[in-house]
């Protein structure tokens, strides 16, 4: 379907809207994830458009392949984009010359769009790591806007997982929405104990303004992004 404003404004209704209300009243997990992937498989095709349209005005994905290109020189690193959607983070990195990108979502619609794309080297159907290589394949892992926008969508409660896929030094860079960081389903005693362990180190947390568009329904006026910076210690 050709893109216009009524379907930017019938997204903003079926997925913002929704969103929204699952994260201030709660949802049950289920329920929440299968509304949650037929919306996404539903704009499957007209994703990429509704992200840089006046109804999102979505720029995550550069602020987080700005900053992971700051910090790595090196473009034959092997990079996973976890959570990697129609593939915008991956497309912003290999704008960047970065050469060596897999994919993973759980939305086989939103992989299509990303294989379309033809840079990725590798693309996942898998919810979490459940169908993703085993061993500690890559350099870096990096999600924009998957992280803690819902209690079904990833949360710290995969880090552990994702970290026995990164080698020894390597990094897990998460962008999300500062607002999330602070939600009740979100758990910071599994990074605390992480921490504790000397499994991971921060390398840093950055805030960012300028995430997307601020909506009706939010407090946060700057719509400030966070960046989530961890190093792979053992």
């Amino acid at each position: 379907a050709e893109f216009n404003d009524s379907i930017g404004e019938q997204w903003h209704e079926d997925f913002q809207a929704f969103m929204h209300k699952s994260r201030e009243n709660g949802c049950q997990y289920d329920d929440e994830f299968g509304a949650q992937q037929e919306i996404y498989t539903k704009y499957a095709q007209n994703y990429d458009n509704l992200m840089s349209s006046e109804v999102e005005q979505y720029v995550g994905f550069n602020i987080l392949a700005n900053a992971i290109n700051e910090h790595y020189a090196d473009k034959s690193l092997k990079i996973l984009d976890f959570g990697c959607g129609t593939g915008l983070l991956g497309q912003a990195l290999h704008n960047r010359n970065f050469q060596n990108i897999d994919g993973s979502d759980c939305n086989s619609g939103l992989l299509k769009s990303a294989s379309e794309k033809g840079f990725f080297k590798n693309l996942y159907c898998s919810r979490g790591t459940s169908n993703l290589p085993t061993e500690r394949l890559y350099d870096i892992i990096c999600s924009s806007g998957t992280f803690f926008l819902s209690r079904s969508h990833p949360c710290t409660e995969v880090f552990p997982d994702l970290v026995k896929l990164i080698k020894r030094g390597g990094s897990l860079i998460i962008l999300t929405k500062k607002s999330y960081l602070d939600k009740d389903y979100v758990d910071w005693g599994i990074v605390k104990e992480m921490l504790r362990k000397n499994i991971i180190e921060e390398v840093e947390r950055v805030y960012i303004p300028g995430y997307r568009k601020v909506f009706e329904f939010e407090q946060d006026r700057l719509s400030m992004a966070a960046i989530l910076h961890y190093k792979v210690v053992q």
